[in-house]
């Protein structure tokens, strides 16, 4: 079930348990409360599902484009870190670009790529961009990734929070968020 459906499935319990003649207020709070939290709570379920779904999409296309392809073989990962190891201690922007000029002319596709993880890492940009200029794939990957939502953002966090928020019952307006989760923990016979 998504958000939507949730809030949907949500309100229409609200309207019938309000709506109802034949129970009292005590418990139509009773019910409210309890379906409030549970619409809560399946709203947090599926929040914290689609961040784990971009997460997972960021993770993928970070190793599409900085991963490596699987190569099993000591030499390979020699080179992997010797690479790694190089590219980590360039320190400024137009080294990175020398370094990835010179990389790519001597056809050193792994240092290239390194060069491009580290500038990743530090948001240079035309560093990025020399080496996403003759890779058309990692370009696309590039664009899926930041088309993605920055899931640390503190104002992506707000705004998305916020799209899986259960309003609070008319029937508890007023009612302190304790009072609500006592209400909720109460059998419906007692009620």
């Amino acid at each position: 079930m998504n958000a939507q459906q949730i809030h949907d499935t949500y309100q229409a319990q609200l309207a019938r348990i309000e709506n109802n003649k034949t129970y009292s207020d005590h418990a139509k709070r009773v019910m409210a409360a309890k379906a409030y939290k549970q619409a809560q709570s399946d709203l947090e379920a599926q929040r914290q599902a689609e961040l784990g779904q971009v997460e997972a999409q960021r993770a993928k296309l970070q190793k599409k484009m900085f991963g490596n392809s699987g190569a099993t073989d000591p030499n390979a990962i020699a080179v992997r870190r010797d690479a790694n190891d190089r590219a980590a201690r360039i320190d400024d922007p137009r080294t990175a670009a020398d370094a990835l000029a010179a990389a790519e002319l001597a056809g050193d596709d792994v240092l290239a790529q390194a060069i491009a993880a580290r500038a990743s890492q530090l948001d240079w940009t035309p560093v990025i961009d020399a080496y996403a200029a003759i890779r058309p794939t990692f370009a696309e990957a590039v664009q899926e990734y930041n088309a993605l939502p920055g899931t640390g953002d503190p104002l992506f966090e707000f705004r998305h929070a916020g799209q899986f928020m259960a309003p609070t019952p008319s029937v508890l307006a007023a009612t302190s968020d304790a009072e609500i989760s006592r209400l909720a923990q109460q059998e419906m016979e007692a009620a």
